[in-house]
């Protein structure tokens, strides 16, 4: 979003688009890996922390989730590492080592399996960095551009999902206002999240008190 920006004068005259200069992201590392035998893995998604002290990871098993790697002989892994700076500058060589031990210690057959084939992909800033201060400066879905209607991760939307789940439901309440705008096709049913529990309710209400005492006690600059 920041290089549409930072290629578009008509973007960068409205500040509504400006602000997400203030907005960040984490670094993502994706490696695939294509082992030469099935290795039994219990389950399709795995979050795993504790390797590293600043990087979470997670790895899937794209034989039981991609209809194109269902019947392939051998295994194959995606491993994708969130707020992976560190990582970022290693030789692929390296990151694969590190991958397969990572992986090894989760599932020993993993060891043992050869590696044929494999992808490591760098993004710098891949993942939204959600920060507190940062909801000021998020888009709204409709934009002072009569035509134009925002939907991702770095939209305000009141659905209260995140990341993957909100860029999606954001995408239909931008494809709702553009039926509203030509009164043409069918709304698209969101549903919305379920309420939090009491405690997470009372947990919040008194979040929100001390903040209000920061504020008459603090100036505004400490409780961004």
């Amino acid at each position: 979003m920041k290089k549409i920006l930072s290629g578009s004068e008509a973007l960068q005259s409205r500040q509504e688009f400006r602000n997400i200069n203030n907005l960040g992201g984490v670094d993502v590392l994706g490696v695939r890996l294509w082992f030469d035998r099935k290795i039994p893995i219990p389950r399709a998604s795995n979050a795993c922390f504790g390797f590293d002290a600043t990087t979470g990871w997670t790895f899937f098993d794209l034989n039981a989730l991609h209809d194109e790697f269902r019947h392939e002989p051998g295994t194959v892994v995606e491993v994708d590492f969130y707020h992976a700076n560190q990582f970022l500058p290693l030789a692929d060589e390296e990151i694969i080592k590190i991958v397969r031990g990572y992986l090894a210690s989760c599932i020993s057959e993993f060891r043992e399996a050869e590696i044929i084939d494999q992808s490591v992909v760098r993004v710098r800033e891949g993942v939204t960095h959600f920060f507190p201060g940062s909801y000021q400066y998020l888009l709204p879905a409709k934009t002072s551009f009569e035509n134009v209607f925002m939907s991702g991760d770095w939209i305000v939307n009141r659905h209260g999902s995140w990341s993957q789940e909100k860029a999606y439901v954001t995408g239909l309440e931008a494809a709702n206002l553009i039926v509203d705008k030509f009164k043409l096709g069918e709304k698209a049913n969101i549903i919305p999240v379920e309420d939090d529990e009491e405690h997470i309710k009372f947990a919040r209400m008194i979040n929100q008190s001390v903040r209000e005492v920061g504020k008459s006690i603090f100036p505004d600059i400490w409780l961004p």
